[in-house]
């Protein structure tokens, strides 16, 4: 399935706009989440509940049903400008057939989340054409500093924050050329990238920089998942590679299963183009927030990947 060339983007957010939380996939932590919203009412937003953001079955933050009709509730509800996940885990792939992506097409707005949020953000890619940001849920400004939260609120505000915001440094150039390469971002979590290629909806990648981050997925785990994407020609064109956090993923028996290096290496090295590992984003300790669909520069010389482009307008 294609994208379109340039995703459209939503409307920048203004004091006082109202931004709806919603719990599409597994269950919360009431008083994690009530912090992380403060950050919002704080910033100038209005936070709007969604009814079942705190029910909880099983491993899933409520019914299909109920989530579902949260989501779409805030998707169709022109007064919302904005749509956070509360949190991942899982439970957004249950929802996929139900979600009114025609409603996000008729009035784009953000659409922010992270993990399990990777499953939504390939659908309001190809079904609706919207840029979507990738970053902390909203447990997660309740589970760390607010170190990320400036840099969140700049891309949901300004149609081009500043150059050091646009700025995400990775740590290693792990294989192919250094040649600077251009392309617009996509990516998310790899389980989740992967379940949204076996059930035919996954972006386009080619001519995209592919970003991928994973949690407590041994390696021999990650070899599937990557050999999949591969043998599956989803890898097939991409611009670059740049790599989140891959926390906790190490062998469960070492000396007996490949590295997760090696793993890296043999799946992204052969694709020929530049992979840098070691950007602040996914699981790990930071999480910074970035536009899904925008154009940016991939440096490997300076390890550096700049958005051109922001997510609003």
């Amino acid at each position: 399935m294609s994208r379109p060339s340039s995703p459209v983007r939503p409307r920048a957010l203004r004091r006082g706009d109202r931004i709806a939380i919603v719990a599409p996939s597994g269950p919360v932590d009431r008083a994690l989440v009530t912090k992380g919203a403060r950050v919002l009412e704080d910033a100038g937003y209005r936070v709007v509940w969604g009814r079942h953001v705190f029910e909880r079955r099983g491993h899933l933050a409520g019914t299909d049903r109920a989530r579902l009709a949260d989501l779409n509730r805030a998707l169709r509800d022109p007064a919302i400008r904005a749509v956070v996940m509360a949190r991942g885990g899982y439970g957004t792939m249950r929802l996929g057939q139900g979600v009114d992506w025609k409603a996000m097409k008729r009035d784009p707005k953000v659409f922010a989340g992270f993990s399990d949020a990777t499953y939504l953000h390939a659908l309001f890619a190809i079904k609706s054409g919207v840029r979507t940001l990738h970053g902390p849920n909203i447990q997660g400004f309740g589970e760390r500093s607010r170190r990320e939260a400036g840099r969140w609120l700049a891309w949901i505000t300004d149609p081009r924050p500043d150059l050091a915001r646009r700025t995400l440094r990775a740590t290693k150039h792990l294989a192919g050329p250094r040649a600077i390469v251009r392309g617009r971002v996509w990516g998310g979590n790899l389980v989740l990238v992967h379940f949204a290629a076996m059930a035919g909806l996954l972006p386009a990648l080619r001519g995209v920089i592919l970003f991928l981050e994973e949690v407590n997925e041994a390696p021999y785990r990650v070899d599937s998942l990557l050999a999949s994407l591969r043998q599956g020609g989803h890898l097939r064109g991409v611009r670059g590679v740049v790599l989140g956090g891959f926390t906790g993923c190490r062998p469960l028996r070492r000396g007996r299963e490949l590295s997760l290096r090696d793993v890296l290496l043999d799946h992204l090295g052969p694709l020929g183009v530049p992979v840098l590992s070691g950007l602040p984003a996914g699981h790990g300790r930071r999480n910074a927030p970035f536009p899904l669909g925008a154009r940016a520069v991939l440096d490997p010389r300076h390890r550096t990947l700049v958005f051109e482009e922001g997510l609003v307008s």
